[in-house]
């Protein structure tokens, strides 16, 4: 089975000839860009549309082939976009680099272990809150988040890619 990548979200309509503007998450901009199709999920289903054009000037903004009406860009609003593998460039390949304001960001796909608790599973995601980067770990089928605060941070094995934590009493259980 295919695997896709979620890079952002079209909003709503752009101008009468079946344009959209489209909200793409800052690391994917240039994959974006450069990317001859583009897959919306709609009802459940990954379906490819190819990129007519594709524009970054006060906002971005796309144009799919096939689609030339207002009422047809309508139709493809609020849609989740996602791009195949072959569609995402490699680092080398980049010529935009992004910043990331994540202090944590590369702790994804890090183990987490707590001091007392042991060892409770992989980094699935970072992600920021106000004044707050939390991590998202699955842990006895619950999505949890643990706050990343150098307070409850112990030691960070960057080489065998484990984050080593002594959290609060019952985080696990919120």
């Amino acid at each position: 089975m295919e695997k896709y990548t979620s890079i952002g979200f079209t909003k709503k309509e752009h101008r009468l000839k079946g344009e959209l503007k489209v909200l793409v998450e800052d690391e994917y901009l240039e994959d974006f860009l450069k990317t001859p199709v583009i897959f919306l999920s709609i009802k459940g289903r990954h379906l490819p549309f190819f990129v007519e054009k594709a524009t970054l000037e006060n906002e971005l903004t796309l144009k799919l082939e096939d689609v030339d009406s207002k009422e047809a860009a309508q139709l493809l609003s609020s849609k989740e976009i996602f791009l195949q593998p072959t569609n995402i460039l490699k680092k080398e390949e980049r010529k935009i680099e992004v910043e990331s304001d994540l202090v944590f960001g590369h702790l994804v796909d890090f183990t987490l272990v707590d001091t007392e608790i042991g060892e409770l599973g992989k980094i699935e995601d970072v992600i920021e809150f106000p004044q707050q980067e939390m991590a998202v770990i699955s842990h006895n089928e619950k999505e949890i988040f643990i706050p990343l605060h150098e307070s409850l941070i112990e030691k960070i094995d960057e080489k065998k890619q484990y984050i080593y934590m002594n959290l609060p009493e019952g985080i696990l259980d919120i």
